[in-house]
């Protein structure tokens, strides 16, 4: 009577001593997993089939086991693969059906890999570190269920802290992959010291062209106001994944924003809105059709609202460039008021943008680059208020980190042109009004304690106008602080 060879015996006592390094790539204690009776009755089986094996026999099949190991070891699974069912086929022992399953794993034959983890599950339930292997093929298929129903097996026996440690990593990638609903909100409240919270010029006594004489002097509340403001700001999103890993998501987002002057209490700001609609994220691109709505307060009266829809398109080209491209279409309607000089309904109109956006991703993506090109058109029920627009802005945001303090730096330049379809009264009729703006924004931030930030920033706008009573500059400061989840 002939006993095992040497290789195969030694593989049998040392098959389950590797689990973890193959489900893991790092070492466990051998002596967490032992030699169940149910082990040793099915290896029994196999023992008593080889004893009736000739000398001959078992050396072909020995040779065979050591060259499938070989190329197991030397990561050419798919070499060694057939060499495993073959032996399969002649003798199976736990350890032998254990290295079929998974070399079969790592050659890419999944179902077969899932039909002896299975089998040998069947035979002894508690092998753990089997099911975990089970559960890794499972999260690989994106058979995500199935996996998590594995490895929550596991976590109720209580397996050791290295094993559990590895489960809890694969259960939180799970559920990062299975997740469907992703939500963020940005919080913030700040002061800022405003030069001009009125909009207005700098000089009493305006000139009128064409020897159109003078308007003024101004009313002081309608030139140029220092104030401390108040700011209030948040954002939110909600985006729902129908599950595709390629295909459609729901986006909701709501927006607020409230100016409180400590002093000229009339010229508090307050708007809110909303906007909802379907995202189509593909392999390089994102098509978005988002429709909102937006309400607006100015001098504690509501001044107008309105709705819209933008739909946009990105395709990424590279890693490091997208170029986006965007329609905006919005009607605002201005609040009614039986007073003429607040009725303000002349300004009803319809606002139509087209933009590109290139982006210029660098440093692993840590630093954009972004260029904005667009034409607008507003068209209102008043020509006083029509106006044919161009807008360029280059803008770059960079994360980075000084002395452990994670930052992140933002500044945009715009410049805007608008051309007037009339001209305001009592500039002359054909003395059309052209405006040109220029705005600087800058903004350095910290992230602390994980949640919260604080920013300095600073904004300075331009708008050279040749209708005196648009023509002004202002300059803002402001500290910020907030909170994010």
């Amino acid at each position: 009577m002939r006993v095992f060879s040497l290789r195969i015996a030694t593989v049998m006592f040392i098959g389950f001593l590797v689990l973890p390094s193959i489900a893991w790539g790092q070492p466990e204690e051998p002596s967490s997993l032992g030699r169940s009776p149910q082990i040793e009755s099915f290896d029994k089986k196999a023992l008593e089939k080889l004893r009736q094996m000739t000398p001959e026999e078992v050396d072909e099949l020995d040779s065979k086991l050591a060259e499938a190991l070989t190329l197991f070891y030397d990561r050419e699974y798919a070499r060694a693969l057939p060499i495993f069912r073959e032996i399969s086929g002649v003798i199976e022992t736990m350890d032998i059906m254990f290295w079929y399953a998974t070399c079969a794993a790592k050659a890419g034959e999944a179902k077969l890999s899932i039909e002896k983890f299975r089998q040998i599950l069947s035979i002894e339930p508690n092998l753990h570190r089997v099911r975990v292997e089970l559960a890794t093929v499972y999260y690989e298929l994106g058979r995500y269920e199935e996996a998590r129903r594995e490895l929550q097996i596991v976590l109720e026996a209580k397996p050791p802290d290295p094993l559990k440690t590895n489960i809890e990593q694969l259960l939180a990638s799970i559920e990062a992959k299975t997740k469907r609903l992703f939500t963020n909100l940005r919080a913030s409240l700040a002061i800022q010291r405003d030069s001009n919270v009125s909009v207005g010029p700098d000089e009493r006594l305006l000139e009128i062209p064409l020897g159109g004489g003078t308007i003024g002097p101004l009313p002081a509340r309608e030139l140029a106001l220092y104030d401390w403001v108040v700011v209030a700001n948040a954002i939110g999103n909600a985006l729902y994944d129908l599950g595709q890993p390629r295909g459609w998501m729901w986006n909701t987002e709501g927006a607020f924003y409230q100016t409180h002057n400590l002093e000229y209490h009339e010229f508090d700001f307050t708007q809110w809105g909303v906007t909802t609609g379907p995202w189509w994220v593909g392999t390089r691109s994102v098509f978005k059709l988002p429709v909102g709505y937006a309400d607006t307060i100015y001098e504690h009266d509501p001044l107008y609202f309105g709705y819209g829809v933008t739909p946009s398109y990105e395709y990424f080209f590279t890693p490091q460039f997208s170029l986006k491209g965007s329609f905006s279409y919005v009607r605002e309607t201005f609040e009614f008021s039986t007073d003429p000089v607040e009725d303000r309904t002349d300004e009803d109109n319809i606002n139509r943008m087209w933009e590109l956006n290139p982006n210029f991703y660098f440093n692993k993506g840590n630093d954009l680059l972004s260029f904005y090109f667009s034409d607008e058109n507003v068209n209102a029920k008043s020509p006083r208020w029509t106006y044919d627009a161009v807008n360029l802005a280059v803008a770059y945001l960079t994360h980075f980190n000084v002395s452990n303090w994670d930052m992140e730096f933002y500044t945009r330049f715009k410049y805007t042109k608008k051309e007037y379809a009339a001209a305001v009264p009592p500039w002359p009729a054909d003395y059309l009004r052209k405006d040109k703006r220029y705005n600087v924004y800058v903004v350095l931030s910290r992230n602390f304690a994980k949640r919260y930030f604080a920013s300095l920033y600073y904004n300075f706008i331009d708008n050279q106008s040749n209708t005196a009573l648009y023509d002004y500059d202002k300059n803002v400061y402001g500290f910020s602080i907030g909170v994010k989840f």
